[in-house]
């Protein structure tokens, strides 16, 4: 039975339902872009200047992991925070060679799919009336500024993830 006979099918809950599925299929591509990644190649520089590709494999994490934080904001606070861009360029190089160290490609799974987690969790407690709710960002991230609906952000998940395995691969293609 399509959406379409469906009498309680909102277009809601259909966000809802196309964002899982977006969000699982990143998460896929994620481990399959892990796979393809070799053991040696982990500590050579991406494309960004400040991370090797380890460091980027772990950064992909963060989006869905600080994902909770800022639908709480948006939905509590209405609001993020707007400090500088040079502080939280300087925070996200920090952060990310830190938590990047000693993690194998294992480490970095189980750290992808603990994002993954919170995030699905995150998903499943948006009401279908709150997807229009939003706040203004920072112009940190140009995939993430402007208006920023809960909807929008859930769709963040996969530009972040295909921005740096972009990165990833270029890399990758470079070296054979």
């Amino acid at each position: 039975m399509s959406t379409d006979d469906e009498p309680n099918a909102s277009q809601d809950t259909l966000i809802k339902e196309q964002l899982r599925v977006e969000i699982d299929a990143t998460r896929q591509d994620f481990h399959q872009l892990l796979g393809d990644v070799h053991e040696e190649m982990l500590d050579k520089p991406s494309q960004n200047p400040d991370w090797t590709i380890r460091e980027t494999l772990y950064h992909m994490s963060l989006a869905p992991r600080n994902l909770p934080t800022d639908v709480r904001m948006i939905r509590h606070l209405k609001w993020v925070p707007k400090f500088p861009a040079g502080p939280f360029n300087r925070m996200n190089r920090y952060l990310t060679r830190r938590g990047a160290r000693k993690l194998d490609k294992a480490a970095l799974a189980a750290r992808y799919d603990d994002a993954h987690a919170r995030t699905m969790a995150a998903l499943e407690s948006i009401k279908d009336e709150e997807w229009a709710f939003g706040v203004d960002y920072p112009d940190w991230e140009p995939m993430l500024s402007g208006f920023v609906s809960l909807e929008r952000l859930f769709h963040y998940i996969r530009l972040h993830f295909v921005a740096h395995a972009e990165d990833i691969r270029a890399v990758m293609k470079s070296s054979h």
